[in-house]
């Protein structure tokens, strides 16, 4: 969200779309800004005081826990990074995680494994622009939202997307993942 709490849309940022490719393409992929532009994805972002965890980030942004979902990086027996994008007051099931994916098993990646896969900070992960392609599994109950606020690239920051455009952009596979337990 801006300052005067208006929509972003891709045209303000950049009116020559192959230059947004090009920056793209010479590694600026860690801006997230210039990912959704160059993408063409409308998105507003919220600043909030820094959080790490999602309850945290629903009191301090003023949206309620429903309206965030979490992407969470796991490793995978053979130490590839897959991420898990659930509401944010859900916990991951690792066993639907692993079904879901086809993995023999996975655990939860520390905060470094999780920054280079990503290339940003835990409590910050948004499900898509990170450092290089990797896996993703967004949670059935996701989908059924229309918009989600989501980790916004650094721990003081939100940003709203559709649930179709974080599908079409990772090309996720969407299963349930959620925890039959409360989280």
């Amino acid at each position: 969200m801006s300052s005067t709490g208006e929509l972003h849309s891709p045209e303000m940022y950049c009116k020559n779309r192959l230059y947004c490719v090009e920056l793209l393409a010479m590694g600026s992929l860690m801006n997230l800004t210039a990912f959704l532009v160059g993408n063409r994805i409308e998105f507003e972002f919220l600043k909030k005081k820094t959080t790490h965890h999602a309850a945290e980030a629903a009191e301090a942004s003023g949206l309620s826990i429903g309206e965030i979902v979490k992407s969470i990086v796991f490793i995978d027996q053979d130490d590839r990074p897959l991420l898990a994008v659930v509401l944010a007051d859900t916990d991951v099931s690792r066993h639907k995680l692993e079904r879901g994916s086809g993995s023999k098993s996975v655990r939860l990646a520390s905060d470094v494994a999780a920054r280079a896969a990503t290339g940003y900070p835990t409590g910050g992960i948004p499900p898509v622009g990170h450092r290089r392609r990797i896996p993703v599994y967004i949670d059935r109950r996701v989908m059924r939202c229309d918009c989600v606020w989501c980790g916004g690239g650094a721990r003081s920051k939100l940003v709203k997307l559709k649930t179709s455009d974080i599908a079409r952009l990772t090309a996720a596979t969407t299963c349930d993942l959620a925890s039959t337990e409360p989280p």
